[in-house]
């Protein structure tokens, strides 16, 4: 059995001696559940159903995916690969999905937009409008068109590139994993929120970036409740050279530090007119942040923390009874420019409860005259 066909409807399929059968998507299966107990255990937010899954002609217990969300693109000017109509990175929120059976899950994610015109309908337009002299076809676009706007001998050529109406651009797909989450000694730790702060872009100046940004934190104006979790993480590459060909944009990786390589850290400012971090003394963020998870063992205090954060996880701790061979103490020095940091940083996960608003910027790629990479996070 295969699950595609020349005939895309039952009526075709059948009438050619095909058998059509249907096949559903799904967001995982529970195998060796018997359709009884599949029906039973039915829920509203864990909806199950009795089918054959894609690709599989036995039917299984499947549980069904979640209607797709269809929303409106936020506004941008028309070929600015940027920010939205607020100044803000236009940006789609995703609520990871949760599966029953609590396993890791192999996810791919597939980004593509599209153009769109209004030139001819693009609800009845389709291959089948193709330019063709010996069917009588004629397109409803043509190349590079003359028109004439009133004087007969003197028509008007346009730039018109049929190849570019009504196309998908930008087509990336990305592999990941999802995984359970992980065991927490906290009240809320299986319930609350957690949401993520990352970094964007890549090294390199507004044109060597092209069609991406410079470094900037995603999202770069965040709001929590008092209640939600904060994982702040980020990767990075060491081998980023924008060598040629350079794509769309230029050739080069203007930036600080060693070249070809990416590196992001987190220091509290007074507010982002301010491009000195606040001496650990003044500062709130670290202080008044609980870490609810990190990926080591040792004790962290605040100081620790914002030591961590501004290492980029160089360091752990101050003292060598605390972290070992990843403390202030007994590692080599951290380079003031980040470059002997970890390109990635896997992070931590903290809670702000207090009200309060913090700021924060990347000491190594804020470039005060042409580059700003800060943030801000509001606890309400």
């Amino acid at each position: 059995m295969k699950p595609y066909s020349r005939w895309n409807n039952k009526k075709d399929c059948q009438s050619n001696n095909g058998q059509w059968i249907e096949y559903h998507n799904y967001k995982e299966i529970l195998r060796g559940v018997n359709e009884l107990n599949c029906r039973s255990r039915s829920t509203d937010i864990n909806p199950l159903i009795w089918a054959r899954p894609y690709r599989e002609y036995n039917k299984q217990c499947l549980v069904m995916l979640d209607p797709p969300d269809c929303i409106q693109a936020g506004w941008t000017r028309d070929n600015h690969l940027g920010n939205g109509r607020e100044g803000y990175p236009l940006n789609y929120t995703w609520e990871l999905p949760q599966f029953i059976s609590d396993t890791k899950q192999r996810c791919v994610l597939r980004l593509r937009y599209n153009i769109s015109t209004s030139d001819y309908n693009p609800w009845d337009t389709d291959a089948s409008s193709n330019q063709n002299s010996r069917a009588g076809v004629s397109s409803p676009i043509q190349n590079n068109p003359y028109v004439n706007v009133g004087a007969a001998s003197n028509p008007l050529k346009l730039a018109v590139n049929t190849a570019q109406f009504g196309r998908t651009f930008q087509d990336r797909s990305h592999m990941f994993i999802l995984e359970p989450r992980r065991t927490i000694n906290h009240a809320d730790a299986q319930s609350t929120r957690i949401l993520n702060l990352n970094v964007r872009g890549k090294r390199g100046n507004i044109v060597q970036t092209y069609p991406a940004v410079e470094y900037d934190y995603i999202p770069n104006q965040l709001e929590l409740g008092s209640r939600d979790f904060l994982h702040i993480q980020w990767e990075g590459s060491n081998t980023h050279n924008n060598g040629n060909p350079a794509g769309d944009g230029q050739t080069g990786d203007d930036g600080e530090g060693k070249s070809g390589t990416d590196r992001n850290n987190l220091v509290e400012i007074l507010d982002r007119s301010h491009n000195y971090p606040l001496p650990y003394e003044v500062s709130t963020l670290c202080k008044d942040a609980s870490v609810i998870w990190k990926p080591f063992n040792n004790a962290m205090s605040s100081k620790d923390l914002a030591l961590y954060l501004a290492s980029s996880g160089y360091f752990r701790c101050f003292k060598t009874n605390d972290c070992q061979g990843y403390s202030l103490e007994s590692k080599a020095a951290l380079s003031n420019v980040l470059n002997n940091s970890p390109a990635s940083f896997a992070g931590l996960v903290i809670q702000l409860t207090k009200p309060s608003v913090y700021h924060y910027m990347c000491s190594r790629n804020n470039n005060f005259t042409n580059r700003s990479q800060k943030g801000t996070i509001v606890v309400q």
